[in-house]
């Protein structure tokens, strides 16, 4: 008789995932319910906390477990009933038409806060954060779980869409202390240390993570990222390997470094033997590197994503075209008279880099050249489905905010705080994972009662970051 980790592990393995037309279906949930908030933020003095929640977290929740057969009406039952308030109060004076219509004036800070950003970071992390605990109760479609080897689901999408969003926020700073590059060999030691120190948190979790795993006998899933590997590893080595690549990256676009990775990536999986040593099960326990063979190689394709993320940063983040941000960061302001293809606003590069990317992944999707979608190997094509991806929505969230301003430059209070934390919600996520794991059998729960326990699971770590944005307290991604 198998035992109850046994039973958990074999719940998340051996998945084939769902079609990518309903990850974007689901997901963009997300999406409608910004919209939405907007309509009706826009409408009212102030929108109480609990609404701020309902729209904001419990569509989305509603999404991906009891609405996950009809997504569609979800959109619908969101969309209609805000956009009549919406109507109502906007469009029936001339007085509030003027009053609310969006000022034109010029911004001249190159990097100030923009909502639809916000907006983009914090769903992502609720998304994520409502599916790692999900994912254990029968309530979640399994469809939507990570897959095995070989395919798409909204979990894989979910990892490489939290990497991008690290990497083009990380780009801000790239912006701020970009000047002409000129190596020197004792700032480039200064910043391997400075990255160093900045990749330790994250990698003294990954480290107690493994060991409080083996511990306490929790489920695990090997063939995700190895035996002693996992997530918070990865996301901490990122930061070690861009101070390593200080001076190629300085020199050459960050674009063009992510495109020869992913190269790189495709020609070692056709070339070499990698993949069947990979994809072995015999070879588990030979050596070090077999033991953790998924986390060691797919950190080349993660790489690959934070960088992308950082070149998405250069014309995302900044409030006016700048010299050829499309490919380059710059903070050498481009008037209207010299501006070229290169040199783009924020919602034309997205627009630009939405139609490439799409394309570009369509084409090696159906392409017999590359390998299959795998996140596994964090290959060419899972790459560029998740830069494709995010560049959908980045855009679709600028649309929102150039349709609908609002009243003010605050996002919600709900967004506003996750954003601002988090890492601490992702932690703080991940720790009662743990708890509700080893408190109850996740199996046995009714769908009813799944549902309950997720929407108090995500009070508390949502509650807990509002609570230190209010104090000042900020522990971000």
């Amino acid at each position: 008789m198998s035992s109850l980790k046994q039973l958990k592990e074999s719940f998340v393995s051996d998945l084939t995932g769902g079609s990518i037309e309903e990850i974007y279906l689901v997901t963009s949930v997300a999406l409608t319910s910004y919209l939405a908030y907007k309509f009706i933020n826009d409408s009212i003095t102030q929108l109480p906390l609990i609404y701020d929640y309902v729209i904001n977290v419990l569509a989305i929740l509603a999404a991906i477990t009891i609405y996950s057969n009809n997504t569609a009406f979800l959109h619908y039952s969101i969309f209609i009933p805000s956009l009549l308030i919406y109507v109502l109060n906007h469009y029936t004076s001339n007085d509030k038409i003027r009053k609310h219509r969006p000022s034109n004036k010029p911004n001249d800070d190159l990097l100030s806060r923009k909502q639809f950003l916000t907006a983009y970071r914090s769903h992502m992390l609720i998304i994520t954060n409502l599916a790692i605990l999900a994912v254990d109760f029968r309530i979640f479609p399994r469809r939507f779980a990570k897959v095995e080897t070989w395919g798409t689901s909204m979990m894989d999408l979910g990892v490489g869409s939290f990497v991008f969003s690290m990497g083009l926020v990380n780009s801000r700073q790239l912006i701020k202390a970009h000047s002409s590059y000129k190596f020197n060999l004792n700032a480039y030691l200064r910043i391997i240390k400075q990255s160093t120190v900045k990749a330790l948190p994250l990698l003294v979790l990954g480290l107690a993570r493994f060991v409080s795993v083996k511990q306490l006998e929790y489920q695990e899933h090997v063939t995700e990222y190895g035996i002693h590997w996992n997530f918070f590893i990865t996301l901490g080595l990122l930061p070690v390997l861009l101070g390593v690549l200080d001076p190629l990256l300085s020199v050459l676009p960050r674009v063009v470094v992510a495109f020869a990775l992913i190269a790189l990536n495709e020609l070692l999986l056709k070339k070499t033997k990698v993949l069947s040593i990979i994809l072995s099960s015999e070879n588990r326990m030979d050596n070090l590197i077999t033991m953790n063979k998924e986390g060691l190689y797919s950190f080349m394709g993660y790489f690959a994503i934070f960088v992308f993320g950082q070149s998405f940063g250069s014309f995302v983040l900044t409030d006016y075209p700048t010299k050829n941000n499309l490919i380059c960061i710059s903070k050498t302001k481009v008037s209207r008279k010299t501006t070229n293809f290169l040199s783009v606003p924020t919602t034309q590069g997205l627009l630009i880099s939405t139609v490439f990317y799409q394309v570009l992944f369509t084409l090696v999707r159906n392409s017999d050249n590359f390998t299959s979608i795998s996140r596994r190997l964090a290959n060419a094509s899972y790459v560029l489905w998740v830069v494709s991806y995010n560049s959908v929505f980045l855009l679709g969230y600028d649309i929102i905010d150039k349709l609908i301003p609002g009243k003010t430059k605050a996002a919600s209070e709900l967004l506003e705080g996750v954003n601002n934390n988090g890492l601490f919600a992702f932690l703080l996520g991940n720790l009662l994972t743990g708890l509700i794991n080893m408190s109850i059998n996740t199996l046995e729960v009714s769908n009813t009662v799944a549902f309950l326990i997720l929407i108090g699971y995500s009070a508390v770590w949502i509650s807990t970051a509002i609570v230190l944005n209010r104090k000042h307290v900020y522990i971000k991604l």
